[in-house]
């Protein structure tokens, strides 16, 4: 009876939230309180409704090389309280979810088993059920339980892009590093001259002009003895745009980095197409409207926390960056500092350094 009752009590804690008296949590283990909850997830031990503390949390820890399961305390400073959602400290009166215990879980998939389970071209849903392998991550739950729409992100997801072959993907068509460490054409690393870029990212403002105009006073220089240029991805609030006018004038890039530049990294992950789709082109029509760039020009795109969002981002950005750049002309390819490498000619936009760019598509990365 006695392991009936715990095993009922985790079960409460894990799946539905319930607040446990004292004594019902003496009786759990950590092993039992960290029964399929992932470590790095935070979930408090008691509810603020009932005598715990919004700032404490705790999360499962293995210690030592036995790998032995304990619990890991954490409690936010004076004044502010633990978001179970979005699993981190902040304001008590901006979290709304003291009285919850963790967060909601969800059914999984059963991508990975020891033996086929489904037939050839399907996966199993959380609940056991077989549907096509295409239905999933297509954002309609198709099992019932609707598990194909939660296991999503970029290494989760089955229909996701196949991993780099290096036996396909070759130069000049295609190149990839799978650890980073492979240098296009094969050349000793010692020999490879480096490339540094610019970048900014957020507003641009009264705070930080001055700083720019310092950094890009004319005194630094490429090698030519062009000016450095910077690239500026913009985010829509508080931004001056005549200052991001000026910024183009100058011949520096001007991209986008988002309209509401929200501070939840899942909101990006998790983006659906239209998110992506408001989120970055909404920002470009804002930037060329306001700081009249004209020129489409605007083209660069970073995403708020470095997140990648996966097929829904790609597919967005093929369709509303890639295939809207300018024109351009057969002439010398272009570097990443604002000139070309076959020319001392010191270009003066971002516009002219387009034109003198190959033919052909051009594969813009994604920061």
């Amino acid at each position: 009876m006695k392991t009936l009752a715990r095993l009922l009590l985790a079960s409460s804690l894990a799946t539905l939230g319930w607040c446990l008296t004292d004594e019902e949590l003496l009786i759990l283990s950590p092993e039992e309180l960290c029964k399929d909850r992932i470590s790095d997830e935070y979930f408090r031990l008691k509810a603020d409704s009932d005598g715990g503390d919004c700032r404490d949390v705790v999360r499962c820890d293995r210690a030592g090389l036995a790998g032995t399961i304990r619990l890991a305390a954490v409690r936010c400073p004076a004044g502010l309280a633990f978001d179970i959602d979005r699993q981190t400290c902040d304001w008590k009166a901006k979290v709304d979810n003291c009285d919850r215990l963790s967060k909601p879980r969800r059914a999984l998939p059963n991508l990975k088993t020891d033996e086929p389970v489904c037939a050839d071209g399907q996966l199993q849903c959380g609940n056991g059920e077989c549907i096509a392998k295409k239905l999933f991550c297509d954002e309609q739950p198709d099992c019932s339980d609707g598990s194909d729409e939660n296991a999503c992100s970029v290494d989760q997801d089955p229909n996701r892009a196949p991993d780099c072959d290096l036996s396909q993907c070759q130069l000049p068509d295609c190149f990839c590093s799978p650890d980073g460490t492979r240098v296009p054409g094969g050349i000793n690393p010692d020999q490879v001259p480096q490339m540094i870029t610019i970048t900014f990212n957020g507003a641009v403002n009264s705070d930080n002009v001055d700083l720019y105009q310092d950094i890009f006073s004319g005194e630094r220089q490429n090698p030519n003895g062009c000016q450095i240029k910077g690239s500026f991805f913009v985010s829509h609030k508080y931004t001056n745009y005549s200052a991001v006018q000026e910024l183009h004038r100058r011949g520096h890039e001007v991209a986008v980095f988002s309209v509401t530049n929200r501070d939840e990294p899942n909101y990006w992950t998790d983006g659906s197409y239209d998110d992506w789709l408001a989120e970055m082109a909404g920002s470009r029509l804002i930037i060329e409207r306001f700081a009249n760039i004209t020129d489409g020009s605007v083209i660069g795109v970073r995403a708020p926390y470095l997140r990648v969002g996966g097929n829904k981002q790609f597919e967005m950005m093929a369709d509303q960056f890639l295939s809207t750049m300018p024109p351009s002309q057969p002439l010398s390819p272009v570097s990443l500092s604002g000139h070309t490498h076959s020319t001392t000619v010191c270009h003066t936009s971002v516009t002219e350094m387009l034109k003198t760019a190959h033919q052909g598509p051009i594969q813009f990365g994604k920061w």
